[in-house]
């Protein structure tokens, strides 16, 4: 019987509709059915032509905050079984494995240490919970929308992240013989580079997100307009969406703290084709909205795309 890793199919069938819809909206979007239009584009590039009669179900693009409310309690929640299992001799319930088991196939394998799967599982929880404060203290969303489907994308992107990592960790694999003991010599190069990176891309992430607040605040935090403008300072200087550049690096620093894992590469590129061609469709109607946006300004990546 073929064993089937569903966390890696689901990521590279995202992948792939992402590379492949991303390639025509960005060299044939006027010749494609109005429809597939609205449904790829949401938020400020959003399709503002005639609509298609084909209704497109959307919801408020404020509910990104939906998707860090669900990541910071599962990701906390697996950080502390992990913990637990590492450190306080827990056992895994049997439906876990079965679960994990299903999801990532029965012939999975503790491919990373424990030390690096609680240092991603704990840089995952702090991300999570940094943007749960964005989202719902922070940042002012305006009144755009975005289709239904990429509002559950969000909720299946990190259930699907915050288990990868865990089903390929020592511990959560029906094998009595794996260790799950927490050895500092093991850790790597990788891993230290890997956190430096993280936290890094993290702080500049957070920057990015008050910068944009701050377009719509006044000097004494309140909100003032919902309009977009033109920012200004840190990382906005380089790139249209620090943000995005920031999401790849971050994903970026997993991998090389996850250095073996089998599904978490899949992962990552999803991640990167997503934030590219966000970046991209965002670059584009800045450049076509504001007639003095920088021209040395690039879309995500500094001096180069």
């Amino acid at each position: 019987m073929m064993e089937l890793n569903l966390l890696k199919i689901g990521f590279s069938f995202m992948t792939i509709f992402v590379v492949v819809t991303g390639c025509l909206i960005n060299n044939i979007e006027k010749r494609l059915p109005v429809f597939i239009r609205q449904t790829l584009r949401h938020g400020k590039y959003a399709y503002r032509g005639r609509p298609s009669r084909i209704k497109v179900i959307e919801v408020p693009k404020s509910w990104f905050r939906h998707f860090y409310v669900f990541a910071s309690v599962y990701s906390t929640l697996c950080l502390v079984l992990t913990f637990g299992m590492y450190f306080l001799s827990w056992e895994l319930p049997s439906w876990m494995i079965s679960l994990l088991d299903f999801l990532a196939s029965s012939n999975r394998k503790a491919r990373v240490s424990a030390i690096s799967s609680l240092l991603a599982l704990s840089l995952l929880t702090l991300q999570s919970w940094r943007r749960f404060y964005e989202t719902w203290f922070v940042s002012v969303f305006s009144n755009g929308q975005m289709n239904w489907s990429h509002y559950v994308v969000g909720f299946v992107h990190y259930f699907g992240a915050i288990t990868a990592i865990i089903a390929e960790s020592p511990g959560f694999i029906d094998d009595k013989g794996l260790s799950t003991m927490f050895q500092l010599k093991e850790l790597t190069l990788g891993n230290i580079y890997g956190c430096v990176l993280f936290l890094w891309a993290s702080y500049h992430q957070y920057k990015a997100a008050v910068l944009l607040a701050d377009l719509r605040k006044n000097k004494n935090g309140s909100v003032v307009t919902l309009e977009h403008r033109v920012p200004h300072g840190d990382w906005f200087e380089l790139v249209s969406s620090p943000h995005n550049l920031t999401e790849i690096m971050m994903y970026l620093a997993m991998t090389f703290i996850l250095w073996g894992s089998d599904t978490w590469p899949v992962v990552f590129l999803w991640v990167l084709s997503n934030q590219v061609e966000t970046a991209m469709l965002t670059h584009w109607w800045y450049k076509s909205k504001f007639e003095d946006y920088p021209a040395k300004r690039k879309a995500i990546i500094p001096y180069v795309l």
